[in-house]
């Protein structure tokens, strides 16, 4: 429509809009002496009543989901099956087999991360302690006790910022005045002994791409190989031996290295604490990490359903979005970082879980998000990606004035190697980052009234 026709029905309404005119003129008393005169002319665009502009900033907002349904639409043909959901608030922009359950990869870490988090809380921390069979300086037996904690490190494999130093307990444990220790047990019994989901592709061991879980994990059960990196069998012994090379390192005689759970009656010699969750499920999200998301998963179980399996934990995660009111049961999960086949989630289920992030009470659900400010324009696109053989997907949200929260999923036809699923996500990303929501339509015919002058 023309400026022109804009103003011939401005004064077609001219009878209808003068009271509302004189009503707008603002709140403020003018002072003595003074005029009060309204910013927006009487004559204005912006007086038209709203049956007039809405039903004409409805038609953009239309078109604009028309298109970028259309550009999603084009992505997803590329792929045997594949679903999206792009949504502003309760309002779907655009949809495509929504409820349609398909492997999620790593998108599947968003429900461990949500149900972590609100679970055990942002600011929690892990405590991997060490207690002795009795007070004194010499130690007949000390057990170092797991907790769990994901991110526990030698000096080697530190990131700074993020992990839990071994070096700090053996520290403490040195402070404490043992001098002479037996044997170090290693203590991992809070949860079970399954190290890999049973059914996982072998490949992933042999890849590095998960390590061995467990409640008392070190370098994420890495350790080096004539040279080269391997995983260890067992992660807790191996959280023994390296605890026993610093406290020698540190002048402390110590014989042997066992396993065994300590007894309820043991003295505490020492402890670390890990960095609060939020930050470990940040780095977590931003690396991908499957070990870490696998120990979380298995930590809920213990949590929740008092058993530390893979099996309870994500039963345990399905209850946990369930009291904050996202229920996903159309769908098998069968681990906590995506790695299995047999997972499967529909877009519809990750927007709802994203959708959790826009509660002033869940603000840290959407700051763990792993954030690109290149793909969002004039905002910033944070997004959890995933890729295996033939699957690629991504789901997070767009900070905007009007922030947008998404999920694509893709299986089937997904050429290798795995840059090609990057791409894809790369190509999403390009999509939401370049969707503007088209301005009102009176905000564009007449820029937004300055408030009242006076003159004397």
């Amino acid at each position: 429509m023309t400026r022109l026709r804009w103003w011939l029905c401005a004064g077609l309404l001219l009878g209808a809009g003068v009271a509302g005119a004189l009503a707008l003129r603002g709140t403020d008393s003018p002072a003595p002496g003074a005029t009060a005169t309204v910013a927006t002319p009487m004559w204005s665009a912006r007086r038209l009543p709203g049956p007039i502009v809405d039903p004409l900033t409805v038609a953009r907002e239309r078109d604009a989901a028309a298109a970028l349904q259309q550009q999603l639409d084009v992505e997803a043909v590329r792929y045997d099956s594949a679903c999206f959901v792009v949504q502003r608030g309760a309002t779907v922009l655009a949809s495509r087999n929504a409820a349609t359950p398909l492997l999620p990869a790593s998108t599947q870490k968003l429900l461990v991360a949500t149900a972590a988090l609100t679970t055990l809380g942002p600011d929690f921390r892990f405590e991997t302690r060490a207690v002795a069979s009795g007070p004194g300086t010499s130690a007949e037996r000390l057990w170092v006790v797991g907790a769990g904690d994901p991110v526990l490190r030698t000096t080697e494999f530190v990131d700074a910022g993020v992990s839990t130093p071994l070096d700090a307990l053996a520290d403490a444990i040195v402070a404490g005045g043992i001098t002479r220790v037996g044997t170090v047990m290693a203590d991992d019994g809070r949860y079970d002994e399954e190290r890999y989901v049973p059914t996982w592709k072998p490949g992933y061991r042999e890849d590095l791409d998960v390590g061995p879980v467990g409640a008392l994990v070190v370098d994420q059960g890495v350790t080096m190989a004539a040279g080269r990196p391997a995983l260890v069998d067992d992660p807790a012994r191996q959280v023994g031996d390296e605890l026993a090379a610093l406290l020698r390192a540190r002048g402390v005689t110590v014989g042997d290295v066992g396993r065994g759970d300590a007894p309820s009656g043991a003295v505490e010699v020492g402890s670390v604490t890990s960095q609060p969750l939020r930050t470990i499920v940040a780095y977590t999200l931003a690396v991908s990490d499957n070990l870490a998301a696998e120990m979380l998963t298995k930590e809920m179980g213990t949590r929740l359903r008092n058993e530390g399996s893979t099996a309870a934990g994500v039963d345990a995660v399905r209850d946990a979005l369930g009291r904050l009111g996202v229920r996903i049961d159309g769908a098998p999960t069968v681990d906590g970082s995506g790695l299995d086949r047999g997972d499967r989630l529909t877009c519809a289920d990750l927007v709802a879980v994203l959708g959790l992030a826009a509660r002033a009470d869940l603000r840290v659900l959407h700051d763990v998000l792993p954030g690109d400010p290149r793909s969002g324009g004039d905002g910033t696109l944070r997004a959890k990606g995933g890729y295996l053989d033939d699957v690629t997907g991504l789901a997070g949200v767009v900070d905007r004035a009007s922030p947008l929260t998404f999920a694509f999923l893709a299986n089937g036809g997904v050429p290798a190697p795995a840059r090609n699923a990057l791409a894809q996500m790369r190509r999403v990303a390009d999509v939401l980052g370049a969707y503007q929501p088209p301005p009102r339509v009176s905000d564009e015919v007449v820029p937004e009234p300055v408030g009242p002058r006076e003159r004397q």
